[in-house]
Formats: structure tokens, C-alpha cells, sequence
């Protein structure tokens, strides 16, 4: 069985890239990729509320109605129901097609931290929000994730939460790993620790190269070129 992981290490924090079954993640909360209706009818989400009952959709027909539909790029919590979690926090990713799609998974992404902040929910594991029935690429996800995990971190010294956990299928685990690995190369922007204070890539499957600890800071990439940096995550 092949046993993937990536981890991220923002001072104290940890960033985690994995594939596994978001059910099972050892967090405080999860993010159920939700439409702008909250009906979880199908898909993950379905998933979600087969395992939490139906108190799940009460509550987010209950908000329905009080507030109206969703739009991309928001989110809300629940009750987990059955499941053994705090909350779940449902984030309405982007259609392709409706345009600003990372955009709107930037928000959708940073909303569902700022939650935590909020609640002080100290962990949280999401799915690739938006690239299953709703079709948007998964590079693009990858990439929305990256811009929102790191701004929010960024931005703040110590927050909740600590921990975030992505759980990933197998096919876009790579996805994610070659969008992050580039972010954190090309973003100037980003702080040392945003540029990966460390970066771990653990796989069991041959066909695939292994990857061990990079430190990297601004000056450390200032000084390389391309072919150099590139060789480090062969």
C-alpha cells in the first residue's frame, strides 16, 4: 500500500499533504466541500452525512432558511452529528467555469481558518475543495490552498489552528505536491517560513522518487538558479 505524505512546518505549525480518508483524520474539526444550498446529498458530502445523521442537515436546512443560499467562497459550521468532531465547517468551492475559481478557493480555504481562529478549534483536515463534481482543475485547488494557508499564517503570529491536514485520493496527491513545491519557489511575497521551513515527502511506491528535509529561505533561493533548485525535488 502506498503511504504518501508532504509536510510543511511553519514555526510551530504543520501543514500536512496526505492520502487518506478525510473521515478519519485526527483533527478537531473537518470541511465538508458543500454547494451553496447545504444539501448533502451525493459525493463526499454525502458521505459526511451518512456518518453524522441526519441532525447534519437540519441544521443546514435551518440556515437556509434563516440566511438564504450560500455563495462561492463562503463557509459556515455545524454540529458533526454522529462524528467525533467539535464542528464541521461546510465551504462552498467554485464551479468551473463561474470564473475566479482559485480566487474563490482562497476565500473558501480562509474562511474556514478564520472559523477556527474564531471557535479556537486548534486542527482541521479539508478535501480538495471543488474538484469533484464541481470539475475545477486540481493545480488550480492545489494552488488556492497554498495562497490562503500561507497569507492566514502569515498574517497572524499565533492562531488557532495549529494544525491543518489536507486529505488527498491517491491520483492528486502529486497534484499538490509539484503546485506546492512551485509556490513556495516562485512566491517572493511569502515569508521564510511560507517558503517551507521544512518540507518532507515520504513514498512508498518505487516508481517515484523520495524526497528528504529542505530548508529554504529567500536568501538561500536568491542564490540558486532554476536547474539547482529544481534538482532538490527530484
Amino acid at each position: 500500500m502506498t503511504n504518501k505524505t508532504m509536510q510543511f512546518l511553519f514555526g510551530d505549525r504543520e501543514l500536512l499533504l496526505k492520502v487518506g480518508d478525510l473521515l478519519s483524520a485526527p483533527t478537531e474539526v473537518i470541511v465538508n466541500p458543500a454547494n451553496t444550498g447545504l444539501s448533502h446529498g451525493g459525493g463526499l458530502a454525502g458521505q459526511i452525512l451518512h456518518h453524522a445523521g441526519d441532525e447534519l442537515q437540519a441544521e443546514s436546512d435551518q440556515f437556509i432558511r434563516e440566511h438564504g443560499e450560500l455563495e462561492s467562497g463562503m463557509a459556515v459550521y455545524t454540529t458533526a452529528g454522529r462524528l467525533p468532531y467539535k464542528a464541521v465547517i461546510h465551504a462552498v468551492g467554485p464551479k468551473m467555469g463561474e470564473g475566479d475559481e482559485q480566487v474563490k478557493i482562497e476565500q473558501a480555504v480562509s474562511r474556514s481558518l478564520k472559523l477556527c481562529e474564531i471557535n479556537e478549534w486548534q486542527s482541521i483536515a479539508f478535501p480538495a475543495i471543488s474538484t469533484g463534481i464541481f470539475s475545477v482543475p486540481v493545480e488550480t485547488c492545489a494552488r488556492g490552498f497554498f495562497r490562503a494557508i500561507t497569507s492566514f499564517w502569515d498574517a497572524r503570529m499565533e492562531t488557532a489552528p495549529e494544525k491543518i491536514i489536507l486529505c488527498l485520493k491517491q491520483e492528486d496527491f502529486r497534484y499538490f505536491f509539484d503546485a506546492f513545491r512551485d509556490e513556495a519557489i516562485e512566491d517572493n511575497t511569502a515569508s521564510p517560513e511560507a517558503m517551507t521551513a521544512a518540507a518532507a515527502f515520504e513514498n512508498n511506491d518505487e516508481s517515484e522518487p523520495e524526497t528528504g528535509y529542505v530548508d529554504l529561505s529567500n536568501e538561500d533561493l536568491s542564490g540558486l538558479d532554476d536547474d539547482e533548485v529544481n534538482d532538490w525535488f527530484k
